[in-house]
């Protein structure tokens, strides 16, 4: 789809009656003029997914103030509120994707800041893909995992950009040779990632050494509004330099990451794949689990009844990446080497039966896409469909994707860009991101991949989408 020229989001406030009465827009041109939405909304005849229950809550109604829902329950009647007749729908909570990086959409990925594109470009690329492909599909949350969106995701809440919410780590921190070093094999890392003071720079990944230099990289995260620390701990596929079997940071370097973090009242997250590495990253109260499709099961009872007693710790899940794309050496993506889809495919083998085991042992898991570049951030939404092909029913799947993200995003305490109420959850005094489906979700999960089954989209209390 071709780019298009951006336009600022109207402050003037349109009312949804209008909306409603005229043709309905196109969803590029609902999401490049978004609809204020007035001061109360009252949406009736809902069938209600409030991101938990594995029933749906039938003959519902919701209002919404502001930017945020006031009031949830039977016939509810309010004075002066426009009324959106749902008709029978699914209400659900706008969707969170907890593991996705927005700025490594250039067309080759990670590599494209080496070779074509500068940070400029990156930005282009990721608001395009953040308007289109998540914000008006539906997905009105991004985790960013490892990248510097903090100023588009400040412009995206000042109303200048369309695009979802944006929790970011910023900067990766990876050791050098590490899952977050992108230079060439014959150039020193510090030449492309830090040939700037690292006071003054922005970064995709911080290639750091040492407990002083991580120290620093995470306090200028925090500085420029980071929600959370993201750190390498071990190999990846998507990196040259890094077997999936080695351990990334090491034993200090992760202790200051984390104590640094907790200062901030913030929590670590961690990509990691094997046994040996979870279990030291467990022990260092790293709190976010992100891959781990090589530990062993004992692993998964370890981290299960950590959760279970101290409910600080969780599961990241990136389905279609490591079942449908990692797994088999055709699939995986053209720009990766020949050692990078081998190690894809050693990813795949170990994901199905690791999800098996969390769902066995009921660990508490999100959903994270990791599903970037064109070729597959149009697919997001796949991920969560996968979650069930690998053995979670529906309700689990869309509990992965609304009502589990949202509490683990609290968990950056004071960090938190939109503290002021929940997310995920379809609820009083939670924020005003809502969908509504044309059938139900929780018998048939393929429904969310029909674009023209999502008939609402609204985020913040502003509607992106109306084909009611």
């Amino acid at each position: 789809m071709p780019f298009r020229k951006l336009t600022i989001i109207s402050a003037i406030a349109l009312s949804i009656s209008a909306t409603i009465s005229s043709a309905a827009p196109a969803p590029a041109q609902a999401a490049a003029a978004a609809v204020e939405s007035p001061k109360r909304v009252l949406i009736t005849n809902v069938n209600i997914f409030d991101g938990f229950s594995p029933e749906l809550i039938a003959n519902q109604s919701v209002l919404i103030e502001g930017n945020h829902i006031v009031e949830v329950g039977p016939a509810l009647e309010a004075s002066n509120a426009e009324v959106i007749d749902g008709e029978g729908r699914t209400l659900t909570p706008g969707l969170i994707d907890m593991h996705q990086h927005v700025m490594l959409n250039p067309p080759e990925g990670t590599a494209a800041y080496q070779t074509r594109w500068d940070e400029a470009a990156g930005g282009a690329f990721a608001i395009h893909h953040m308007e289109e492909n998540m914000l008006m599909k539906g997905i009105t949350t991004v985790r960013d995992i490892a990248g510097d969106p903090l100023d588009l995701a400040k412009a995206i809440d000042m109303g200048y950009l369309p695009g979802p919410r944006v929790y970011s780590s910023g900067g990766a921190i990876s050791q050098t040779g590490g899952h977050g070093d992108w230079a060439g094999r014959n150039i020193a890392s510090q030449d492309l990632h830090n040939h700037r003071d690292i006071a003054q720079a922005s970064q995709n990944t911080w290639v750091v050494d040492g407990p002083d230099a991580v120290t620093r990289a995470v306090r200028m995260n925090m500085r420029r509004g980071a929600a959370f620390t993201k750190i390498m701990g071990g190999g990846g596929v998507a990196s040259e330099f890094d077997p999936l079997e080695i351990m990334g940071l090491a034993q200090d370097e992760v202790d200051r990451a984390v104590e640094i973090s907790a200062d901030n009242g913030t929590y670590v997250a961690t990509h990691a794949y094997h046994t040996a590495s979870y279990n030291r990253l467990l022990d260092a109260g790293v709190r976010s689990f992100e891959h781990g499709f090589l530990i062993d099961e004992p692993t998964v009872k370890r981290m299960a009844k950590k959760y279970r007693k101290d409910k600080d710790i969780v599961w990241s899940f990136q389905c279609f990446m490591s079942i449908n794309s990692f797994g088999d050496y055709d699939s995986m993506p053209a720009f990766f080497t020949h050692e990078q889809k081998v190690k894809g495919v050693a990813v795949g083998k170990g994901a199905r039966n690791v999800s098996k085991w969390m769902n066995k042992h009921d660990m508490f898991v999100v959903g994270g896409s990791d599903m970037f570049t064109p070729g597959l951030v149009g697919r997001i939404k796949e991920d969560l469909t996968c979650n069930v092909k690998a053995g979670f029913s529906p309700a689990q799947a869309l509990k992965h994707w609304t009502g589990n993200a949202g509490i683990v995003l609290k968990w950056s305490g004071p960090k938190d860009p939109y503290p002021t109420y929940a997310l995920g959850t379809i609820k009083k005094d939670a924020y005003a991101d809502i969908l509504l489906w044309d059938g139900n979700p929780l018998e048939n999960i393929e429904l969310i991949l029909d674009e023209d089954k999502l008939d609402l989209i609204m985020k913040d209390g502003k509607v992106y989408k109306n084909e009611l």
